[in-house]
């Protein structure tokens, strides 16, 4: 592509000096002007019979050299006509000179400046590079509307009734099988929710069931108490009975707390003076167990909620903290409001909790350590009735350890004051 255009350049160079020479030999010096320079991007040279410059396109003949010793004026002196291509390295330009003898033996010299093959071909490839880069830029924008176009109708699709829309028959398989996986899952779900109904409801009726023998196991053992006397068994019978009638009473409380359709009477109370109240109480417990029990309560502190349920839900966790916490160790309460919620805590220092249990502290009957539950007669329910409470007061119940020998369990509830 090049070599055609330099051939085009060249033949252009020769024409237009043709053109000039018949002026020049029909019209004499009178042809060329000043202007003649603006009529073509080619450099026009009249040279006398000796090489001196007669006219120059650019510069000021005066100021030029003799040009007899050019190859171009030498060929034309013997040949009529001559030409040559010069070089410039620092420039990356080329210059074609033809030199055309005239009537009188004067020489008309035409030359004309083009970028060398390396400069061309480099401007050629920036100019293709730029064309590429818009053509690359533009394609990227049709292609992403188009497929925004394409994936539009996928959004749209109802993935809960996935064949109510298809929007593409090819992805009909695909929403069928889906289809049948939400059927799949939803059957899953109200089974599963069945068989919870079912398992609160038989703990509801056998806590219920149970109440009525314990009665009268422990009404029976008072009896015997009266006609024999304190002895160990009747000591044992009536403790054991304590023990189960307190189960059977959790029980009965964390299926009423887990009953979806139950509603708490939602009722202001002062929740500052509620903790107060019942840190006091627990007073007694951590001193006879060598335990430091303090609080931090933020004062004047009134939320909305179930006042039993909410005082009972810090008796569990002082009670749970008091009976976990190693000895001579730290029980601190805290009750605060921070950015329109209020935070009810409950930390204590422990000898060891694994973190990997903190997941299932509030599952029922889960206890951590096996072994301390068996001492402090523990069924492992009181966190399960705690996280109950929380949420049937519309709050959130979270568990933290920080270094493995401590917890902090959190209940965050809204505060309905502005």
């Amino acid at each position: 592509m090049y070599n055609r255009y330099d051939i085009y350049m060249k033949q252009g160079v020769r024409d237009e000096a043709a053109y000039i020479k018949t002026g020049l030999e029909e019209d004499g010096d009178v042809f060329l002007s000043d202007r003649v320079g603006d009529a073509t991007s080619s450099r026009i040279t009249l040279l006398g019979k000796d090489g001196q410059v007669l006219f120059d396109s650019i510069e000021n003949p005066e100021e030029m050299e003799n040009h007899s010793n050019r190859p171009e004026f030498i060929e034309a002196e013997k040949q009529g006509s001559g030409e040559m291509v010069r070089y410039s390295d620092t420039l990356s330009k080329q210059t074609f000179y033809y030199a055309v003898k005239l009537k009188d033996d004067q020489v008309l010299r035409v030359a004309r400046t083009t970028d060398s093959l390396l400069v061309t071909m480099l401007t050629s490839f920036l100019l293709l590079g730029g064309l590429v880069c818009v053509i690359l830029v533009i394609e990227l924008f049709l292609v992403q509307k188009q497929t925004r176009k394409l994936i539009e109708p996928i959004n749209r699709i109802d993935l809960e009734h996935p064949l109510e829309h298809v929007c593409y028959e090819e992805l009909r398989p695909l929403l069928f099988r889906l289809d049948q996986q939400n059927r799949q899952i939803q059957k899953q779900l109200e089974d599963l929710k069945n068989a919870e109904s079912a398992r609160k409801e038989f703990t509801a009726n056998v806590s219920h069931e149970l109440k009525t023998p314990l009665t009268i196991i422990d009404a029976d053992a008072e009896v015997l108490e009266m006609d024999f006397g304190e002895n160990e068994w009747l000591s044992d019978i009536q403790n054991q009975t304590k023990r189960l009638t307190d189960l059977t009473n959790n029980l009965i409380l964390l299926a009423r707390m887990e009953e979806e359709s139950m509603k708490l009477p939602m009722v202001e109370f002062p929740l500052s003076d509620v903790a107060e109240e019942v840190i006091g109480n627990f007073q007694t417990l951590a001193k006879a167990q060598n335990k430091f029990l303090h609080g931090k309560i933020q004062p004047m502190i009134s939320m909305k909620g179930d006042e039993k349920a909410i005082r009972q839900l810090i008796g569990i966790l002082l009670d749970n903290a008091v009976k976990y916490s190693d000895e001579k160790g730290e029980i601190l309460l805290t009750v605060e409001v921070q950015r329109n919620h209020i935070f009810l805590s409950v930390f204590n220092t422990t000898e060891f909790i694994n973190k990997k249990e903190i997941a299932h502290l509030f599952e029922r009957f889960y206890r951590a350590d096996k072994s301390r539950n068996s001492q402090t007669g523990g069924y492992g329910i009181g966190l399960s009735i705690a996280a109950a409470t929380v949420r049937a007061n519309k709050g959130k119940i979270s568990a933290i350890t920080e270094d493995e020998k401590s917890l902090r369990i959190t209940a965050v509830f809204p505060n309905g004051k502005k």
